[in-house]
């Protein structure tokens, strides 16, 4: 009897273990860890922090999205030995003939010095829960929304945030005296799909009045004076801070020597395999944990990668799933990520702009903007309630 470890039960890892299982005869050991009980989209952080749903609307146990042969271990990981495929938890040590490493990122606030004594967020199910009580209580001031540092998963959150934040001080009638405003370290709104899409983007903020400010690197947050200070010198004072919290790389992936403490997982981006030199063969590694270099870009000095998303992490997995299975079965493995993904990018009114992009697209990715319409947001809740619903 073979055995695939996977490390991680987000969109990924469900994806992945989903696949295999469909793919493998039934003695073949399907094994997902994760520490955290319950399975939460990412793509409903603004709906849980505005108060349109509940956490039980949009969360769902972890188990109850895997079909039945599949083992489900809730635990912490302490160690992970790549060359051997052995893996250390708090419920014991596992085995796997195939690993897949899908364990996404950790928030670390503490980075920017004075960020987490006085920002929110709605980048967590807690955060997006607290946030929500704040702004029931808010009555009108300045709003700055941060985005201190980059990578982080789902580009077009801190965006999608600004517009319906503008949406609900509207329909509370404290619009007129109060204020949004972007600030972020990047260049342009979601920069790797191209220029068109964040003027896109940009129209949308400016058209409701909310500021927009790129290229603004983040030195400290000083909370006794209410104010974010910028490297150049700029500064941002707040009644209300909402930030998206710095990501990085868990800290188990640094300790076990798969990814600079700065970095991520290299990985082949055609087949997912680890490109780590301590790792041997039947490792793979997908999702928000990995760097996936693109062969385009926008400008010949700027190299570009994959965004972090949950549709990618879902695409990987199965494209893992395949070549394992193909594995398992004796059959030749050629299965291959395409790099093509899909966005939502809610407006307000019970709209939304949809994203279609190719992302190894040549001589640099390319995405078809859709624009924001009753359809789209639509198409959005009905891929939300399949991410949620249980396999048949």
């Amino acid at each position: 009897m073979s055995t695939t470890l996977i490390l991680g039960g987000g969109f990924g890892g469900l994806a992945c273990a989903r696949a295999l299982r469909a793919k493998t005869p039934d003695n073949h050991r399907i094994v997902v860890v994760d520490r955290a009980p319950l399975f939460f989209v990412g793509a409903t952080k603004t709906w849980l922090a505005l108060g349109k749903r509940t956490a039980e609307e949009i969360t769902r146990p972890r188990g109850s999205l895997l079909p039945a042969g599949i083992e489900l271990v809730q635990a912490d990981i302490t160690r992970i030995d790549a060359a051997s495929r052995e893996v250390h938890t708090t419920a014991g040590t596992l085995h796997g003939d195939d690993l897949v490493i899908a364990l996404g990122t950790e928030q670390e606030l503490g980075s920017v010095p004075g960020l987490a004594e006085v920002a929110q967020s709605f980048y967590g199910l807690l955060d997006a829960q607290k946030l929500r009580s704040t702004l029931e209580a808010f009555s009108g001031g300045a709003i700055v929304i941060l985005i201190p540092r980059s990578p982080y998963p789902c580009p077009p959150g801190p965006y999608e945030g600004a517009l319906l934040l503008h949406d609900f001080l509207k329909q509370r009638g404290l619009d007129q005296r109060s204020s949004i405003d972007v600030w972020t370290v990047e260049p342009a709104p979601m920069a790797t799909a191209g220029v068109e899409i964040g003027r896109t983007v940009v129209g949308m903020l400016t058209e409701r009045g909310i500021g927009f400010h790129p290229s603004k690197k983040t030195s400290r947050v000083e909370p006794a004076r209410r104010a974010v200070r910028f490297e150049d010198g700029a500064e941002a004072p707040f009644d209300l801070l909402i930030a998206v919290p710095p990501h990085r790389v868990p800290r188990i992936i640094v300790e076990s020597w798969l990814a600079p403490p700065d970095g991520w997982i290299d990985v082949d981006p055609r087949t997912l395999a680890v490109k780590a030199k301590n790792v041997g063969p039947r490792v793979y590694a997908i999702g928000d944990v990995t760097r996936v270099g693109l062969p385009g870009r926008w400008s010949p000095q700027a190299p570009l990668v994959l965004p972090k998303a949950g549709v990618m992490a879902a695409a990987q997995g199965e494209v893992v799933a395949a070549n394992i299975a193909a594995t398992v079965n004796g059959t030749p493995a050629t299965a291959a990520f395409d790099g093509k993904g899909h966005c939502f990018i809610e407006v307000g009114g019970g709209k939304a702009m949809r994203g279609d992009g190719d992302f190894f697209h040549m001589p640099h990715p390319h995405m078809d903007a859709h624009p924001p319409d009753e359809a789209n947001y639509q198409s959005k809740v009905s891929w939300i309630e399949e991410c949620l619903r249980p396999p048949a």
